[in-house]
């Protein structure tokens, strides 16, 4: 398929990698060939299903992506905490999640850390509910006290 029919988790952390989100005749045809063969004219740039379906643009996506990288990823320095119930709730698995934060750079918070954050790495943090947020994920009181010392919550349908 030449389609990105949506966004997967392999797709987010490929594109917080790499500019080159290729069709699959790339690996097929360097196979066949025996060597890597240039990966410019199997970009994927112009899946219009895909970019009608999810409201983007994959050359905007892929340009900001490169920007982004430069400076280390979208999410760098950047601490992520991931509150209980996100992981499969309209959102990727736990494992899943977590490589995708990583790819961008960002840091996974554990939750006993939480405490021994200093100010400033409280104000570079990120509180990751569901989408919508539940009122369990909001009442920890370490948890509030991170999403308001930092830059707050977001859902899962802020990160994808």
């Amino acid at each position: 398929s030449t389609s990105l029919r949506a966004r997967t988790p392999k797709f987010m952390i490929a594109i917080s990698r790499t500019s080159n989100i290729l069709h699959m005749d790339w690996l097929t045809n360097s196979y066949a060939e025996k060597r890597v063969l240039d990966c410019q004219k199997y970009r994927l740039i112009n899946d219009t299903v895909a970019e009608k379906t999810y409201n983007f643009s994959m050359l905007n996506s892929l340009e900001e992506g490169e920007k982004r990288r430069n400076k280390g990823g979208l999410l760098n320095g950047w601490n992520i905490y991931i509150c209980e119930g996100v992981a499969g709730n309209k959102a990727p698995k736990q494992e899943e999640l977590l490589l995708i934060i990583k790819a961008a750079g960002g840091n996974i918070l554990k939750y006993p850390d939480i405490n021994s954050l200093g100010k400033e790495d409280q104000a570079k943090s990120i509180v990751l509910t569901s989408t919508p947020a539940t009122s369990e994920q909001k009442k920890d009181p370490k948890v509030s006290r991170l999403a308001r010392f930092g830059k707050g919550y977001f859902t899962t349908s802020w990160l994808f």
